[in-house]
């Protein structure tokens, strides 16, 4: 203030001194043309003078006169001039006071001007006051209406709800007396032609008795015949050679050797039958004396010699008949399942031919085709199930139970082994070639307890080919369809999955389903050309950055052919070539062309020196190959396994991220961050380690400005194509403007107060010396108005225009000079004078501040008097004049606001620098939130039901919230598992909602990530229940089965909740719960917002940091490092007391 009264004292008389000098030349040009005049008149009378040469005598007397009138003249022109001087004087001094009237005249009618504007705004304050106060009346009345209708509502909705469940327990009861239907229909139908099967055995083995008997009929009736003539001759004897004798009459007998039985491969004896328990000692007794024939005893004991029928092959409508293997070349069944049924067939007797109905040995099957020869060696190991394991040692046959026990056979091969032949007929002995009850082959050691315990269990040891899961091979029987020519059992070939286009493969919809990326409607409804449309950015395709544009000679070319011509480095072209890789195709920006490694190096897209490396990179799409276990991994399990360097890892993940998303490289397509981490291929860790965008990091190069940035980064300043849509990283033209950016050239002006303590001579802030209560608030408030922090900004837009920009650094609040020059805010004149030099950027900024409103600012407020209010009992003294008085000018809009309770989230970040609400992304982009904090507060919203805008306390969608400008696109995909935490995650078995609780148990989500979401919830009023959004007490969520006793305990000691924040004021490491007891509320709303400054406060307080009023101690380095910055300093002595030190630079 005195520097400018200074000035305009310094015009005034520099003003005046220029009148003073104008008045002079006015002068000295009077004075010389009434010498011109003197001039002229001594010339006429030097002509009279000659002319009276002539007649001296006659005129001497007049010439004397005339000499005397001469000399007057002259008194009298003198005494012109000296009243002339006069008269230029006192005109100097009116014109002076005429100047100041003017000055005290302007100056009043703008003091004037003001008072009217202020009454005229008080007025309006009022007005609006009282509207407001009527408004909030009348939406109070209709909250109330609102209340009673919302609990209305809200008892028929329970009263729906209730007919609603009671209706889905009816469906689901339905449902399931429908599948118990089916099932039982299934059983019948299985039992049925079982039942069709034994009618026909039973056919064959009465016709074979009807043979029997026949044959019996007829030779009785010989022996009839034989007798009756034996009779008759006898009756022709003499009496007396008719002597009756008694004879002991012989039994006739069979031949043990002939009593043989075809078994399974071999042939059994009578007596090896009746010594395991196949037959009964009587059966034996009767086939030795021949009372029952082979043929008859086979036919009851068929299932102990036979079994009751293996899987033989597949029938398909199309096809027919097929052997297991032709069914897995024509990939009706996977290769896992189609060997473990051809070892089911070998292990029971015979692989079976089911189109011509024979059955043969392996080394047979394997010559005629039936199997394929790498299959040979494991087939002729289940086959040995049957024939028996030969002990090396004694030369004895083994059973598979037996050779198990040895080690020459694993155990769960013996077991899927012997779960088939018990499935046939029960433990096939391979000596005697027939199958034996699994209790009598316990008896004679065929197997063990252990094997036996684990039969009883009836593990799936068998893949169901129609849907993948696993079965018992009983129950794989049952599913079975029975020949009706052959009898055989034919497992019937699955529908052909509809299938879709994926980054390397065909991909089956049913995996779109079960991954979250298709509903289960428009997997039915819609076409696969439908599909792939929809979703083409997780199907193929990439959206890296796809070539080089070169600006010089306007063109567009792959990376390698940039770095060919000298544009690109060798590291750094590698390393987007490998991005690409990484995240599907290596791509020909020219035609177009999405291309694999291979594909692109046979077409010179990219160097044989690099191929070998991005075959490697390329594993990321396709899978690395565990060394431990031969199966397909991901990018990220490869990182973890150490097959993949970290660092190296870490940048191809973050390019697949960036270009469309994580990759499962078994399905062959992009999948959500959420479905990644329940599948490991991505966890919490790596997505703070991506997030975090330090150093290590910045794995990529820019060619234009040497800088390393994130993958992210880079694309952020590329280009897109408009033919083509591709992402291109444009190569600026170094020789010339780049027009395509604004180039900004900043002037920077400080105006910082200083204040200086007599007693000590240390300097200080105007914050600092408040607190210490070295001035008192007024002063404090007088020295706070004049600290001013201005810069100038020029910007060059690509058409040529310059604009002028001055921004005040403290309030944000930005003035385009052009603008008001034309509205008149100053004029041409304080321009021109501030652009030569002769007034400072702060009194040109005054200038404009002078006669514009400095502050512009929405808040959603219904008290205009107390912005900030304590939220504990005890306020600062000076918090509300404060208030009153710094936003005294401000233009406020009142809307509806949204009110919070003391459980509502954090909302938002005032920052005590510039004493301002701003949002939290906000915070972050002025570095005074950092990233791992902003991300948790924002979880915090968007679990809770969603994210706030502070200016509207409206709850906002992520997609909404992006739109508004809220967040980015980058946080708000770290932000959708937090989403989904409110919402709930869908279980796509059950078509149910999911609460936090229950993803954890299901590993839908990490353990860290949920139970972060559940402290969330918890201290935000309760565990949000998926799609009602009501809020569930501890209690209930133990009874639902959410929680256990542990889970519970440990969300309600919030002493111990993770400390994951860092404090945006103190810079300490703090939990959630301490984020929300240290925050300020707004009294019109309820809004809760977490104080932050770019330096640590801990323990300095503020009129505005109201969290800590009683803390008076503080930290100077911010104010001393700030008032060390000018390059000038003056002190003016105010009081006899205090120097206050101004400083400036420039």
């Amino acid at each position: 203030m005195l520097t400018q009264n200074l000035t305009k004292e310094r015009l005034r008389l520099e003003e005046e001194l220029r009148v003073v000098r104008q008045e002079r030349d006015n002068l000295k040009l009077s004075q010389d043309s009434v010498d011109e005049e003197s001039a002229t008149q001594i010339s006429e009378l030097h002509i009279q003078l000659q002319n009276s040469t002539r007649r001296t005598a006659e005129f001497q007397a007049l010439v004397n006169d005339l000499t005397k009138e001469r000399e007057k003249l002259i008194k009298e022109i003198e005494k012109i001039q000296t009243q002339s001087i006069e008269t230029s004087m006192m005109a100097q001094e009116s014109q002076s006071h005429y100047n100041e009237l003017v000055l005290e005249r302007d100056s009043l009618l703008s003091k004037l001007k003001l008072l009217e504007q202020d009454k005229s705004r008080h007025q309006r304050l009022e007005d609006e006051l009282t509207r407001i106060k009527v408004t909030l009346e009348t939406e109070i009345r209709n909250k109330q209406r609102l209340q009673d209708e919302k609990n209305a509502i809200h008892k028929d909705l329970s009263h729906l709800k209730n007919q609603f469940e009671l209706r889905e327990r009816e469906i689901r009861q339905c449902n399931s007396d429908k599948d118990k239907a089916g099932r039982d229909n299934l059983s019948l139908k299985n039992e049925i032609e079982k039942l069709v099967r034994e009618l026909k055995t039973v056919e064959e083995r009465y016709k074979s008795r009807l043979l029997i008997s026949e044959k019996e009929a007829s030779d009785l009736a010989l022996k009839r015949d034989a007798l009756e003539r034996e009779i008759q001759r006898l009756r022709q004897r003499p009496a007396n050679m008719s002597k009756q004798t008694q004879t002991n009459e012989k039994i006739p007998s069979v031949d043990p050797s002939k009593l043989l039985f075809d078994g399974v491969r071999r042939k059994v004896t009578a007596h090896q039958l009746c010594d395991c328990g196949v037959i009964t000692k009587a059966t034996l007794e009767q086939l030795l004396t021949g009372r029952k024939t082979v043929d008859e005893v086979a036919v009851d004991i068929q299932l102990y010699l036979k079994g009751t029928g293996i899987i033989a092959g597949m029938v398909t409508r199309s096809h027919g008949k097929m052997p297991f293997t032709e069914a897995k070349n024509n990939n009706l069944l996977t290769p896992e399942s189609a060997l473990k049924l051809l070892e089911a067939q070998a292990a029971t007797g015979y692989i079976v031919d089911p189109e011509f109905n024979e059955r043969m040995s392996v080394d047979a099957a394997c010559s005629r085709g039936i199997v394929d020869t790498e299959d040979r060696d494991t087939l002729v190991t289940a086959e040995a199930a049957c024939t028996g394991f030969k002990d090396p040692y004694t030369g004895k046959v083994l059973s598979v139970g037996q050779a198990c026990k040895q080690g020459r056979i694993n155990k769960d091969t013996a077991i899927r082994l012997l779960q088939a032949q018990e499935s046939v007929g029960g433990i096939l002995d391979p000596v005697l070639s027939v199958f034996l009850p699994k209790d009598q082959a316990l008896d004679r050691t065929l197997i063990d307890e252990e094997l036996y315990t684990a039969l009883t269990k009836k593990p799936t040891c068998y893949l169901d080919p129609a849907t993948g899961e696993k079965i018992t091979y009983s129950d794989l029987r049952k599913i079975c369809t029975v020949d009706l020519v052959s009898g055989l059992l034919l497992l019937s070939a699955p529908e052909k999955a509809m299938t879709v286009k994926g980054l390397r493969g065909n991909v089956p919809v049913k995996e779109l389903v079960a991954s979250g990326l298709l509903d289960e409607t428009d997997s039915q409804k819609l076409s696969s050309k439908e599909i792939e449309e929809k979703l083409k950015s997780y199907l193929y395709g990439s959206t890296c950055i796809a070539g080089i544009y070169d600006e010089v000679k306007d063109r567009i070319m792959p990376f390698y052919q940039a770095m060919k011509e000298g544009l690109l480095m060798r590291g750094t072209t590698l390393e987007l070539l490998e991005a690409q890789a990484a995240s599907g195709f290596i791509v020909d920006p020219v035609n177009n062309v999405f291309l694999t490694v291979e594909e692109a190096s046979k077409k010179g897209l990219i160097g044989h020196e690099f191929k070998n490396k991005l075959l490697s990179a390329e594993k990321a799409v396709t899978g690395y190959k565990d060394p431990e276990t031969g199966k397909i991994i991901s990018l990220f399990q490869a990182i973890e396994k150490d097959l993949v360097e970290k660092g190296h890892g870490i940048r191809l993940l973050e390019a697949q991220i960036a270009s469309g998303g994580i990759i499962d490289p078994k399905e062959s397509h992009r999948i959500d961050v959420s479905v990644a981490y329940k599948r490991g291929y991505f966890d919490e860790e790596m997505n703070e380690i991506l997030s975090y965008e330090g150093d290590d990091t910045k794995g990529f190069f820019d060619p234009n400005t040497q800088e390393n940035l994130t993958y992210l980064q880079l694309k952020e300043r590329c280009i897109t194509s408009p033919k083509t849509g591709l992402v291109l990283l444009p190569l600026k033209d170094k020789k010339k403007i780049q027009k395509s950016e604004e180039s900004r050239s900043n002037v920077l002006r400080k105006r910082r107060v200083v204040i200086v303590d007599p007693d000590t001579g240390l300097e200080m802030s105007v914050r600092e010396a408040y607190h210490k209560e070295l001035i008192d608030y007024d002063t404090f408030l007088d020295l706070s108005e004049q600290e001013c922090e201005w810069e100038e900004i020029t910007i060059k837009g690509s058409d040529g225009t310059t604009r002028l920009v001055v921004v005040d650094r403290k309030t944000g609040t930005q003035y385009d000079v052009k603008d008001c020059l034309e509205r008149g805010i100053v004029d041409q004149k304080s321009f021109d004078q501030y652009r030569a030099g002769t007034i400072t950027l702060t009194q040109f900024a005054d200038q404009i501040t002078h006669k514009t409103s400095t502050t512009e600012l929405t808040i959603a407020a219904s008290n205009v008097e107390d912005m900030a209010t304590c939220s504990s009992p005890t306020q600062l003294t000076p918090s509300s004049p404060t208030v009153r008085k710094r936003f005294s000018s401000i233009s406020i809009t009142v809307s509806p606001p949204e009110m919070f309770d003391d459980h509502s989230p954090v909302a938002a970040i005032f920052d005590t620098e510039t004493l301002e609400k701003i949002t939290i992304t906000e915070g972050l982009r002025r570095g005074i939130v950092d990233t791992l904090t902003a991300q948790r507060l924002l979880e915090a919203q968007a679990c809770t039901g969603g994210l706030i805008n502070p200016s509207t306390s409206e709850r906002l969608s992520l997609q909404d919230a992006v739109h508004q400008g809220i967040i980015d696109e980058s946080m708000a995909s770290k932000l959708k598992p937090a989403q989904k935490a409110s919402a709930g995650f869908e279980d796509v078995k059950i078509k149910r909602k999911m609460s936090v609780a229950e993803a954890v148990k299901e590993a839908w989500l990490p353990y860290e990530a949920g139970q972060r979401f559940l402290e969330f919830q918890y201290l935000t009023g309760g565990l949000i229940e998926p799609g009602s959004g009501q809020r569930i007490s501890i209690e209930e969520a133990i009874r639902r089965g959410w929680l256990d006793g542990q889970g519970a305990q440990k969300l309600q000691d919030t002493r111990n909740h993770q400390k994951n924040l860092t404090c945006p004021k103190t810079k300490l490491k703090i939990s959630y719960k301490e984020a929300m007891d240290g925050c300020m509320v707004e009294e019109s709303n309820g809004m809760k917002m977490l104080q932050a400054s770019s330096v640590s406060s801990k323990g300095i307080s503020s009129p505005y940091n109201v969290s800590n009023p009683g803390s008076r101690s503080g930290s100077r380095a911010g104010s001393l490092a700030g008032s060390r910055n000018g390059s000038r300093r003056g002190s003016v002595d105010y009081s006899s007391t205090y120097t206050y030190s101004f400083s400036s630079s420039s």
